[in-house]
Formats: structure tokens, sequence, C-alpha cells
């Protein structure tokens, strides 16, 4: 009777761990490469539309490479990726969060008076998002620039809150780096004008 018990239960165990176990593949490629991966979301959609680990794993795929493109400065890939996330999971702020920023940083770089306004806004819903992430009021900071650098108030409050919340080190320094520079800026304009 032990035997059967023993039996029974190692079954179960393994049984467990290979459903547990059903979509790890995918989920390390996710993270290894990629890019391969996305070669063959197509097929892997057709078959298991349905398959949660598959559609992490193709999320998570999907945002890294977006992430590669954003460090390129190339927005428009790095939008179409992070738009193909949340297709796939409406509900991940990271692919949300991650299409507002690319979207922004594309419509600055067009330079478009009006489009750079859209930026401002799509940073200040991505901030929302992750409200002690200080990385959206850089790219505030960046657009107010781009519009005319000589609204200072609005460049180096955007600047001073960035550096107030959580940024990555390398982008901490180039936001002081840029906040020094604006108020030296206004410094020196304000000192002209009296």
């Amino acid at each position: 009777m032990i035997k059967i018990y023993t039996r029974l239960l190692t079954s179960i165990l393994i049984a467990i761990f290979v459903y547990d176990c059903a979509g790890s593949p995918y989920k390390k490629m996710s993270i290894e490469n990629p890019e391969e991966l996305l070669s063959i979301q197509d097929s892997l959609l057709r078959v298991k539309k349905n398959d949660v680990n598959i559609i992490d794993a193709l999320v998570s795929a999907n945002n890294r490479v977006a992430e590669k493109h954003m460090e390129q400065g190339d927005y428009i890939s790095a939008a179409d990726h992070f738009k193909k996330a949340t297709e796939l999971n409406t509900s991940d702020v990271v692919s949300k969060y991650g299409l507002l920023l690319a979207d922004g940083n594309a419509l600055v770089k067009k330079g478009n008076k009006n489009g750079i306004w859209d930026a401002i806004e799509k940073y200040s819903k991505a901030a929302t998002l992750y409200p002690k992430n200080g990385e959206p009021f850089y790219w505030m900071a960046i657009a107010y620039t781009k519009l005319g650098d000589t609204d200072f108030d609005l460049i180096l409050k955007s600047y001073e809150k960035a550096m107030s919340l959580e940024l990555e080190n390398e982008l901490r320094t180039e936001a002081e780096k840029k906040h020094k520079h604006a108020k030296e800026r206004k410094n020196k304009l304000d000192s002209f004008w009296k």
C-alpha cells in the first residue's frame, strides 16, 4: 500500500513539475534571445493563443527588444514593440509605460511644436504609471527645452522633479548637468535684463 502512495505522490509531483515548466523554455528564450522568439510569434499565437506562459514570454520579448531600440534612439521601432506587447497583455504596465515614453521621444525627435506638446502629455501619463520614477520628468525637461529654451521655470522644475525621484545613475548625471546648464542660462538671461 505504501508503494502505491509513493508512486502516486511521485506521479503527482512530476505532473506538477511538468505543468509548471511548460512555458519556461519560451520565458528563457524571451530573456536570452528575444528576437528569435519574436520571429516565431505569429506561429505560436496561431497554435497557443490562450497559453498564458507563451503570452507572458512574448510580452517580455517585445519589451526587451523595445528597450534595445530605445537605447539606440530608434523610438519608432521601440513603440512598435511596446504596442505589440500591450496588444498581447493590455494590463502590462511596463509596456504601457514604455509605449508612452517611446511615442513621446519620437514626437520630440521630429521637432514639430504641436507634437512636442503631445509628447509632454504622454510623459505626464507615463509619470502616473510609475510615480516614483523620475525619467518622464527628465524627458519633459528635454521637451520643454526643445520648445524654446527660454521658459526656464518649466525646464528647471522638470529637471528638479526628475532628480527628486528615482533615476538611473547615467540619467541622473545627465539631468544634473543639463539642470546646471539651464540654471546658468537663466541667470545669464536674468542679469542681461537688469
